[in-house]
């Protein structure tokens, strides 16, 4: 049996630039966690409603699918300069924030301008990623992913409660518009300030570009694997994205939601965030993405029928908490899936990958906003169902590609058992089964506990009146 590294040999045998990650991260989640999370809320302070929130998340989605495909193509003509890459794109994307508080100022224009800096703060934030994500995936050995990944968001995760914390103080304390203004000074100043630290990663390999083209980028598009895997999670970001517009807006207007809540939520969403990275990030590193998207999405199938029995911030809460231990290993794994594809053609898969679930979540937001102005809550029973559906779909369709043998080689036990022979293997699959079912139990109670707590809080309202 070979036994898992421990958490300090795997900082020690990391590589320089994924160290130099983990710096620069810090200090961009500390800016980002002060301005990020508020947007919606800053949105809906300016006028913002169902609709416009609506058009601007469908926007983004809409529009990052031809972006990922220019990024890619730009990325595969200049791939040895990905790291220049990353950081131009990085830094113009970060300042498109300096607009936003211009325009709270009253120096840049009102709500749509405020849309306008945000959707370009994404598109540009798309070519930087595409670079970020090509080069890490050369910065991390395949085989140690899971766990370097979900230290680093650990450690992210601790920083960004303590930027929550501040941000929460901030908000409530100071409100709109001066809470806004101050938030978003010193969020963009340290997220600027973080990007001289993205060229100090350096680049181990410094691969050439295959001089695809639009043509060949195109051509891509008939590799079965990819499509399949991109269509699986189209389905499911269709789903997901019906309540995207909808989510903040009904919480805002219906349940009387104001920034406390909403830096409430942020907080609760990173400390649970940040507790529930390193199991993922095991679990992964030994069972692969298949079992970690069916554990994690089963538990998120239920979230939206949850939302509307819970009006108040206790019962927000809970649900919050029970919702970002569940994203937390699906984002995980879908992360981990992307990179896990080999080749010099990566980058181009990537976007790829991207491409039709980006244009899936665009029509997911259109058609969950018309749905609410006709049907009201149903809506959020609607993306129940189809998240159910399309889970159904994704777990079939990850199972043919599951952890490659070397993961399971390195990272578990599961290599070598299935090497020793059939009485073995029956061995670990009994294992992997009961693993499953306790995790699941667990997950299971987290529900149970949540949907208490949310009872309990209405229950109170209930005695006061």
């Amino acid at each position: 049996m070979l036994a898992m590294p421990s958490m300090l040999e795997d900082i020690r045998t990391a590589s320089r630039g994924y160290k130099i990650s983990v710096v620069e991260g810090a200090i961009t989640v500390l800016g980002s966690s002060l301005i990020s999370p508020m947007s919606t809320p800053l949105l809906l302070r300016l006028g913002a409603d169902a609709n416009v929130l609506g058009l601007y998340t469908a926007l983004v989605s809409v529009s990052t699918p031809p972006f990922q495909l220019a990024a890619a193509l730009l990325l595969d003509k200049f791939r040895e300069k990905r790291v220049l890459i990353m950081c131009t794109f990085a830094a113009a994307s970060r300042a498109m924030w300096l607009g936003v508080l211009f325009a709270i100022l009253g120096f840049g224009g009102g709500m749509w301008e405020v849309v306008l800096y945000l959707w370009l703060s994404n598109v540009l934030g798309v070519f930087a990623g595409l670079a970020w994500t090509d080069l890490m995936a050369d910065l991390v050995e395949p085989e140690r992913r899971g766990r370097l990944f979900a230290l680093r968001n650990t450690v992210h995760g601790l920083i960004n409660i303590a930027g929550l914390l501040a941000a929460k103080l901030l908000y409530d304390r100071l409100g709109y518009p001066y809470g806004y203004v101050l938030g978003i000074e010193i969020g963009a100043f340290l997220m600027l300030v973080a990007v001289p630290l993205l060229y100090l990663y350096g680049d181990p390999y410094r691969p050439k570009g295959v001089g695809l083209g639009v043509r060949g980028a195109l051509a891509v598009l008939r590799r079965r694997d990819i499509l399949r895997d991109s269509a699986a999670l189209s389905l499911w970001s269709l789903s997901v994205n019906i309540v995207g517009g909808i989510w903040n807006y009904h919480m805002y207007t219906v349940f009387g939601a104001d920034e406390s809540w909403f830096t409430s939520l942020n907080l609760v969403g990173g400390i649970v965030g940040t507790l529930a990275n390193p199991p993922w990030g095991t679990f992964y590193d030994r069972y692969g993405p298949r079992a970690t998207f069916l554990i994690s999405g089963l538990g998120i199938v239920a979230v939206p029928a949850f939302f509307p029995f819970l009006p108040s911030l206790a019962g927000q809460a809970s649900l919050q908490t029970y919702s970002t231990i569940l994203w937390t290993g699906f984002n995980l794994a879908s992360f981990n899936y992307a990179v896990s594809y080999t080749g010099e053609y990566r980058h181009v898969y990537i976007a790829v990958y991207n491409i039709i679930p980006s244009l899936a979540s665009a029509v997911g937001v259109l058609l969950g906003v018309q749905l609410y102005n006709v049907i009201g809550v149903i809506a959020f029973f609607t993306s129940s169902v189809g998240r159910f559906i399309a889970l159904l779909l994704l777990y079939k369709i990850s199972s043919s590609r599951g952890a490659t043998y070397e993961e399971l080689k390195v990272s578990s036990h599961l290599y070598p058992l299935y090497m020793a022979g059939k009485q073995m293997v029956a061995v670990t699959y009994v294992e992997f089964v009961y693993a499953l079912r306790l995790f699941y139990a667990a997950v299971l109670t987290v529900t149970l506990l949540a949907m208490l707590a949310a009872l309990y809080a209405v229950l109170l309202n209930l005695v006061k009146v």
